[in-house]
């Protein structure tokens, strides 16, 4: 075998059972999961995982290990009851990956399902569309319930407890991946995009259990709840207009499929709806 760089000597995992003497393989188990959950490697240059995807190999690149990443926090949302939306498939850099909704829960929020079902305990009234971005961090906050298209960053001050959202529709611009085919930048180069943050929500759960939105003006930044009392119904209206590089309705229209009352559809110019957070 030749090698293109130094690299060190390994065993494999199914050669262990080999020095195992017969009474130790009774103490011996193990557990298999789908790779789509738990391994993702980030070790190929971008030319060579083209090349090993062509021979239906996984790429092991920068766009398939964060895609995946993704997919993995989508998988285990789906699997306790979650409606998360069907992801939708794109090419970077000759890559090809699938783009699921873009979920990213940190590790004091959630590191096991069991976590999952205690911070979304009614999971049938969690719906995300496919473009929309989540992440949360920190612990303290539970998901009761949540319509999302588009962006919702939740952070938690260390020691919060008892923030719960609920009832919250969020819909906005969100964020976008957008190709780029050269950059001075290795990152980039390696990842064959770059994501344009267009419009985040973004609330903040305090020690108190209150939830601020931090998106709110700087003299205006009141709990959306405290102690159980019910925040303005305006609080998540319709976004405003802004200047934005990017189409707005073709951001907000590109690969959604039309859910149940048209949950994730373009909004209609109504009144805005109704949402509390306790």
């Amino acid at each position: 075998t030749i090698f293109k760089k130094p690299t060190r000597l390994e065993c494999m995992m199914q050669d262990f059972p080999t020095v195992l003497t017969a009474s130790e393989c009774n103490k011996v188990g193990f557990t298999s999961l789908p790779s789509k959950v738990c391994f993702s490697p980030v070790k190929n240059a971008t030319a060579d995982g083209i090349k090993m995807q062509t021979q239906g190999i996984h790429p092991g690149v920068a766009s398939s290990g964060e895609a995946d990443q993704h997919t993995s926090h989508v998988a285990l949302m789906r699997s306790i009851g979650c409606a998360v939306e069907a992801g939708a498939q794109s090419i970077y850099s000759g890559v090809t990956i699938t783009e699921d909704a873009r979920i990213v829960l940190k590790p004091a929020f959630a590191s096991s399902v069991a976590d999952l079902k205690k911070n979304f305990p009614s999971p049938k009234d969690i719906k995300i569309s496919q473009r929309s971005t989540l992440v949360v961090e920190g612990s303290g906050v539970v998901f009761e319930s949540l319509t999302l298209d588009g962006a919702l960053v939740v952070e938690c001050e260390e020691g919060a407890s008892g923030g719960i959202i609920r009832d919250l529709r969020v819909k906005n611009i969100g964020w976008v991946k957008v190709a780029v085919k050269d950059s001075e930048d290795e990152i980039v180069r390696m990842r064959g995009y770059i994501v344009r943050k267009n419009e985040t929500k973004r609330l903040l759960v305090k020690k108190d259990g209150s939830v601020v939105d931090m998106d709110a003006d700087a003299d205006k930044k009141e709990p959306l709840t405290r102690n159980g009392v019910t925040a303005n119904d305006d609080v998540f209206s319709t976004p405003k207009d802004m200047d934005m590089v990017v189409d707005k309705k073709a951001i907000l229209t590109r690969n959604i499929v039309t859910a149940d009352e048209d949950v994730f559809a373009t909004p209609k110019a109504e009144k805005p709806c109704s949402c509390s957070i306790m």
